[in-house]
């Protein structure tokens, strides 16, 4: 029954919420990937001389860059939504109206923060569908990598995609934890920054490693639930 109601929540905030402008940044943000996606491909063939380039002769390389670049874009997308729908609501005056409504203030909060974090992993990994669905066709018939495209690396790239979109999501949660407790849509937005930028320094040195992707993805995991039961407690002791 709660799962229920919080599906009809969550779909009751896509009615009410526009998203247009979020689906027009996804687009802009899986463009933006996919030349820099190509530019890091070609980069080997460009000045052969150059040093320092073995990590974007193989794929595995390719698609750990190209999915840290886009963990970092949504994980900003998700905190400029959280600051959006959830920050700016329950500041001021606007809280009221949300205290009013006759539903358990913990699935209110909740549903916002599911359909944020979907929202976020959903776009995030369609878009690196698309992106890496035209890639791998113009590789099979002109490729610029020079390591062959096999299944296994396809197979790969969409379980480093789920593992990087479903990050992307966590990170706008953590970042949201910051702003609400200042209030701030400020503090969300700079938080999902540097959380974001600290994640990537990390992951860069394990970005090829499914194993470090699962314990990065487990450890973001419990991190999430732990800010969403704060957060949840947070608004509960509210007074309006």
């Amino acid at each position: 029954m709660e799962e229920k109601e919080m599906n009809k929540l969550i779909s009751l905030e896509l009615k009410r919420n526009s998203l247009r402008s979020y689906h027009t940044a996804a687009l802009i943000s899986a463009l933006c990937l996919l030349a820099l996606l190509y530019l890091f491909a070609a980069m080997p063939k460009l000045d052969g001389t150059e040093t320092g380039l073995d990590m974007f002769m193989t794929y595995r390389s390719l698609i750990g860059i190209t999915n840290i670049i886009g963990m970092v874009i949504f994980a900003v997308l998700s905190a400029v939504m959280s600051a959006r729908f959830i920050v700016e609501e329950y500041a001021g005056k606007r809280a009221v109206l949300l205290f009013s409504y006759p539903v358990a203030h913990r699935s209110i909060i909740s549903s916002k923060i599911g359909m944020v974090f979907f929202y976020t992993a959903a776009a995030m990994f369609l878009c690196g569908v698309i992106v890496y669905g035209i890639f791998f066709a113009t590789e099979s018939m002109l490729p610029l990598c020079a390591e062959p495209l096999s299944a296994e690396t396809i197979v790969y790239s969409l379980f480093s995609l789920i593992c990087y979109s479903l990050l992307a999501g966590i990170m706008g949660i953590i970042a949201l934890w910051f702003g609400f407790g200042r209030h701030s849509v400020t503090v969300t937005i700079v938080a999902a920054v540097i959380i974001a930028v600290i994640s990537c320094q990390i992951m860069a040195v394990t970005m090829t490693s499914p194993a470090a992707s699962l314990l990065f993805l487990a450890a973001g995991g419990i991190i999430a639930v732990i800010v969403i039961k704060n957060l949840i407690d947070q608004v509960e002791k509210m007074e309006v």
